[in-house]
């Protein structure tokens, strides 16, 4: 066989084993790290996940665990930033999310907008209250006539060819028409509480809808949810949060003691994960909701950095593994409960334990020999992670392992400079990227 035959059989191997798709347990494994996932949103997934290609795979399950893609509802935008890929020949590793994708062609083509716009002017947006910061929020109808004047602002703020937010979001790719009737069902679904506009001078900030009780999300141009007002200093509408927006309550920076206390009895579950969660929430209120009914609230107790130690050494022993991998991830774990974790037969808690910036050298050296390949790519990601134990890692057979090594910000120069050589393409691309930083 010569030379050129070698190389391109080598090649071939190479794309065959990354167009082998996931089947519906490994997707399912993969999904599991996203702890947030219920058992429905979790089937929703896995659905739209099989049907996709090994590509189409990697890249949702890239975007899925940065909380950027939400299935089935971002599916046609998904499919989208996935043309717009392979027409361009694009990294998806390179945008945090698909939206970012398609906002990166439209910053290129530089949609225009409409500078002679005024909210002011649409009879579909009601109420208006002026926040502050420039920021005023209108109460949108909740009707098909309300849902096309949130694209009329779409278009004219962002552009005919914006297309993030499901609600409002065209089939018609080429920004023609009103072609909502897909969109017009997820408006439908989000109908937890009044849908609002926001605009900032004038211009389209954030528009909100939601699909939880007493949870107000407020999404921004890329399609990022957050809890208030996102792009200003403006303090959302507090009246219309004790209304519809308890959640919100629990979670605000502002929160005093008091009304942290009295959220942590409230009889809503999703309120009480507010509070465990809560950065101000007190110790002793945390050392009660560790012992909640719903594994939520304990894990995100688990995740709180004003957790006590000997909560997490308690929660270290709970009887849901979501609620055991928070503490195997957590960094203020002490070192106790990370060993008897890393013994765990759940390779997700061992990976925890791994990535874990607190493990001690010696659970890092054990686990870089753990025999799932998850767990020795948390060593390989971990930034604290011994250079020796990096070399040997460098030379590992899985090529996820050798590109951890490659983005772990701890890697020697030389190491790279080997990896650029690395047989697998998505190493070598890591190796040169971190390089050149």
């Amino acid at each position: 066989m010569t030379n050129s035959s070698v190389k391109v059989a080598k090649q071939l191997v190479r794309i065959a084993r990354l167009l082998v798709a996931y089947n519906r347990s490994e997707l399912e494994s993969r999904l599991k790290k996203r702890s947030d996932l219920n058992e429905a949103s979790l089937k929703e997934h896995l659905d739209c996940l099989e049907g996709m290609d090994a590509k189409e795979q990697k890249a949702a399950l890239y975007w899925i665990s940065k909380k950027r893609l939400i299935l089935p509802e971002d599916l046609s935008e998904f499919q989208e930033a996935m043309n717009l890929i392979d027409k361009q020949h694009l990294d998806f590793q390179k945008f945090e999310g698909p939206s970012l994708v398609i906002q990166w062609k439209q910053e290129k083509e530089n949609s225009k907008v409409d500078t002679s716009y005024n909210p002011d002017h649409e009879p579909c947006f009601k109420d208006k209250k002026n926040l502050g910061d420039g920021v005023a929020v209108y109460t949108v109808d909740d009707t098909r006539e309300g849902q096309l004047a949130v694209r009329k602002a779409n278009d004219a703020c962002w552009g005919m060819k914006f297309g993030s937010w499901c609600l409002s979001r065209r089939k018609n790719e080429n920004g023609e028409g009103h072609e909502l009737d897909e969109a017009w069902r997820y408006w439908n679904h989000y109908n937890a509480y009044p849908k609002r506009i926001a605009f900032k001078n004038g211009i389209l900030l954030a528009f909100s809808a939601g699909d939880k009780k007493n949870h107000v999300e407020w999404w921004d141009k890329n399609d990022e949810s957050h809890g208030t007002i996102p792009g200003s200093n403006a303090v959302d509408d507090i009246e219309f949060l004790k209304k519809h927006g308890k959640i919100n309550l629990s979670e605000s920076q502002n929160a005093s003691p008091e009304i942290l206390e009295e959220l942590a009895e409230d009889e809503d579950k999703y309120v009480r994960r507010g509070v465990a969660e809560h950065p101000s929430t007190p110790a002793e209120i945390l050392m009660k909701l560790a012992e909640d009914e719903d594994k939520w609230v304990r894990q995100n107790v688990v995740e709180n950095p004003r957790t006590p130690v000997e909560v997490l050494v308690r929660l270290a022993e709970d009887k849901d593994e979501d609620v055991r991998r928070g503490v195997a991830e957590n960094p203020n774990t002490p070192s106790e409960a990370l060993r008897k974790l890393a013994e765990d037969k759940d390779e997700y808690m061992r990976y925890g334990v791994a990535m874990n910036s607190s493990t001690p050298v010696e659970l890092l050296r054990k686990l870089a020999e753990d025999i799932h390949c998850d767990v020795r790519c948390g060593v390989a990601e971990n930034p604290n992670t011994p250079s020796e134990i990096l070399r040997k890692l460098a030379k590992n057979k899985e090529w996820e392992v050798r590109r951890e090594v490659a983005e772990n910000p701890s890697t020697p120069v030389e190491v790279l400079r080997k990896l650029t050589e690395d047989q697998d393409e998505w190493v070598r691309e890591a190796a040169r990227r971190r390089l050149k930083q």
